[in-house]
């Protein structure tokens, strides 16, 4: 089993996967002859820590408080969450699972 990366690591991650996106989107902007400073674009899991699931290094610590819903139109569930950025484990194992 590989160690887990520090923090000083994670940081040069997510350093090195923002240039590579913003590559993509440079590239992509202009291919399609968009002005780049009016384009914006969502990438999701690339704030808090960073994560690489299912195969790559992943910084949440799944040690968080409980988080629940009631809610009738989400149906009701209970999961834990990450200590550091507060995702849910839940939907994490969602985005990564087989």
């Amino acid at each position: 089993m590989k160690p887990r990366p520090t923090d000083a690591e994670f940081e040069e991650l997510k350093r090195k996967r923002d240039v590579a996106l913003a590559a993509t989107v440079d590239a992509v902007c202009k291919k399609m002859g968009w002005d780049r400073s009016k384009v914006g674009f969502h990438a999701s899991h690339t704030d808090g820590c960073y994560c690489a699931c299912p195969d790559g290094p992943c910084q949440h610590t799944w040690d968080g408080p409980e988080v629940t819903s009631d809610d009738e139109d989400q149906g009701f569930w209970s999961s834990g969450s990450c200590s550091r950025c507060g995702a849910v484990a839940m939907f994490h194992d969602m985005r990564c699972g087989p």
